[in-house]
């Protein structure tokens, strides 16, 4: 038998798409987790990315239910989240609730003095 080993610390959040198509409801999702993770002041770095070129690293990949079977494989340990916009806030606030709970995930609180760093990828549709 294992020893426990605590909660495991929640850094990085992957939204995954595929390359062929970023819907505009996968970006909703997206801010839905990001408004929700900023209100709890939570140090956690949200991504958007193809799940054909997932990061090395990240502790949790959300994905909408029809990308379920391709995540499965590529998660490395991580903890894997399926939703859909209509589901989002439900998801978002739930994944608050667990982390507040701290027995299987947790995070650091933001530090309210650090600067803020935004950063912007991708492009502008003309």
């Amino acid at each position: 038998m294992t020893a426990h080993a605590g909660p495991r610390m929640i850094r990085t959040i992957v939204f995954a798409f595929t390359r062929e198509e970023l819907p505009t409801s996968w970006l909703q999702v997206h801010r839905r987790f990001e408004h929700v993770v900023a209100k709890a002041g939570l140090k956690i770095r949200l991504r958007l990315e193809a799940i054909e070129d997932l990061p090395p690293e990240y502790d949790l990949l959300v994905v909408p239910p029809e990308l379920r079977e391709r995540a499965e494989p590529l998660l490395r340990g991580a903890f894997l989240y399926v939703t859909t916009r209509q589901s989002a806030a439900d998801a978002a606030d739930a994944l608050i609730r667990e982390i507040a709970r701290g027995e299987v995930l947790a995070a650091e609180p933001r530090d309210p003095n650090a600067p803020k760093i935004v950063t912007h990828r991708g492009m502008e549709i003309v």
